[in-house]
């Protein structure tokens, strides 16, 4: 992210800016109004009165508003209550005006009504002005933010495709495959047809149908079941699957290769053992807020005294999807990782209707 990010700031900084922001402001319009009559002091004191109600107004709209609800693509919300916010801040400035400036500090003067449209627009102006730069600033640097943001996730999701790319086609699996593929043929299986179908599937999504940002989560749990079909060729009997979705996938979407380094991971460390069976299980939920994955699987009785120093969700992959997950759904999404004597197990949640 951006280095000088605005959300970066401390407390004390963001104290600090606006303190010569305010000094600032309460100099240039004390400067402006008493140049007239050279006299500087009365109208410094009296924007000293009416300060309070002006910071309160701009940290409302800056440090609250923006994030909540502008930042939040939450804009004609945004609009409603700025304008309610500054016909009300307006108001409360023509209480300070007439019931403290004029009734002590300037007896001569003549009391306006409180809804003066001259006077009561000349409040809203200088609301407007005093908000205008801080929220402009913070515009900016958001806006820069989103930019970097879009621009990280692209290249976080090209070097996933790589490394996915990389694994998925690393010749052991693919010699695995067809080897089966092979076999499956010399014995005239009816399941031959039906592999080679897969495999040109398989393909067919991993090189050409991957370059979009978000892919229907249909077609994703497709290929995910095409991947698991064609790694069960290589085990037969020695692997127990089960691989169940429940709620409406339809119309839904997600971004590709954020599943499969799990389920990869499941397959590497669930079958480390040539000799050994193994049970995997995967689950696919799509509920109105969140899609739901949970993967378990189990380990081998050899795996925890030959591979201490290993961790299976520690690699590069998982990491990779860990850092897009940040980038893509941050703050919508839960990640829990559980190792147990025996299985590992992955629950993944990500927030459906926002990321969309």
């Amino acid at each position: 992210m951006n280095h000088l990010s605005v959300y970066s700031w401390s407390r004390f900084q963001k104290i600090k800016m606006y303190t010569f922001y305010w000094i600032g402001y309460v100099i240039l319009f004390g400067l402006i109004q008493g140049l007239p009559y050279r006299d500087f002091l009365m109208p410094l004191r009296n924007e000293c009165f009416s300060l309070f109600p002006k910071i309160l107004f701009v940290v409302l709209i800056v440090e609250v508003l923006m994030s909540k609800l502008l930042f939040q693509k939450k804009t004609a919300l945004f609009i409603i209550i700025y304008v309610l916010l500054i016909l009300f801040f307006a108001f409360v400035q023509r209480l300070i005006d007439n019931y403290i400036i004029i009734a002590y500090y300037l007896t001569d003067w003549k009391m306006e009504p409180l809804l003066s449209v001259p006077v009561y627009l000349y409040n809203v102006i200088k609301l407007q002005f005093v908000v205008t730069i801080p929220l402009t600033i913070k515009l900016f640097y958001y806006l820069s933010e989103e930019k970097n943001r879009v621009q990280s996730i692209l290249s976080e999701k090209l070097q996933a495709e790589v490394f996915s790319l990389r694994n998925q086609f690393h010749p052991h699996f693919l010699f695995n495959v067809l080897n089966s593929l092979y076999s499956k043929i010399l014995s005239k299986s009816d399941d031959s047809a039906d592999i080679v179908l897969k495999i040109s599937d398989f393909l067919r999504y991993s090189v050409y149908e991957v370059n979009t940002k978000n892919i229907p989560l249909e077609k994703e749990i497709e290929y995910l079941k095409n991947y698991i079909s064609l790694q069960q060729l290589r085990f037969d009997n020695r692997l127990e699957i089960s691989f169940s979705t429940n709620g409406i996938t339809e119309n839904q979407t997600i971004e590709p290769f954020l599943i499969l380094p799990f389920i990869e991971n499941s397959f590497k460390y669930g079958l480390d053992d040539v000799n050994s069976k193994a049970w995997i299980t995967i689950s696919i939920a799509v509920t109105e807020e969140w899609l739901i994955i949970k993967i378990a699987n189990s380990l081998p009785s050899n795996f925890i005294k030959n591979n201490t120093a290993e961790n299976p969700y520690s690699g590069v992959g998982i990491a990779n999807v860990k850092r897009r997950l940040e980038l893509l759904y941050p703050d919508q999404h839960i990640l829990t990782l559980k190792d147990d004597v025996d299985s590992f197990f992955v629950s993944l949640k990500i927030k459906m209707n926002d990321a969309q």
